[in-house]
């Protein structure tokens, strides 16, 4: 009887313990979501301030590939009255967008080179449906200047002005805070 009263108190331990493990991992998992919340950021362009979810995108391999922190404003839910605004700022991957303290507007459009991509360039484009963006994008040219930072995860745009292919201009500001990376 006593070997059965010790086994129960033993296996009543272990369970104790066991559960106290459980509430400690969900602790732990509940921790490192409540980290990924959704951020929310905001741009500005031509005097209009917008706010939106900020997203991140990996393009190809998470070290190698292109990184993009995208911000959506939108204005409506309604599918026939969709009026947004999209900020797209694309670096050649993740750890230049955070550690290269020289970063300079890509030159040539919203898509980086794939080929000897070079370290420090970024890639911007703004463009919407139903905010007076047009139906073409703005993205950095050789006329472009201002501003990008990316500090503490958080993208900060300072008076950097884009084109249109018509030659259109939009000044932007932001500041995107983006989420620590998911691990595996």
């Amino acid at each position: 009887m006593k070997t059965l009263l010790c086994l129960f108190i033993f296996s009543a331990f272990l369970f104790s313990c066991g559960n106290n493990a459980e509430r400690e991992a969900t602790t732990t998992s509940t921790n490192e979501t409540a980290s990924q919340a959704d951020k929310t950021g905001s741009f500005s362009f031509d005097g209009k301030t917008v706010n939106g979810k900020v997203e991140t995108q990996y393009h190809g391999d998470r070290e190698r590939g292109n990184f993009s922190v995208l911000c959506q404003h939108n204005e409506s839910s309604d599918i026939s009255n969709s009026n947004f605004e999209l900020l797209q700022v694309t670096f050649i991957n993740e750890k230049d967008a955070n550690t290269n303290p020289h970063l300079k507007i890509y030159d040539s459009g919203s898509s980086l080179p794939m080929t000897e991509p070079e370290p420090g360039i970024v890639a911007v484009s703004l463009s919407g449906v139903g905010s007076d963006l047009g139906n073409k994008e703005f993205t950095g040219t050789e006329k472009s200047a201002g501003s990008i930072l990316v500090k503490n995860r958080i993208v900060e745009i300072k008076d950097l002005i884009l084109f249109n292919a018509d030659g259109e201009k939009r000044t932007v500001n932001a500041t995107l805070p983006f989420k620590y990376p998911l691990t595996n």
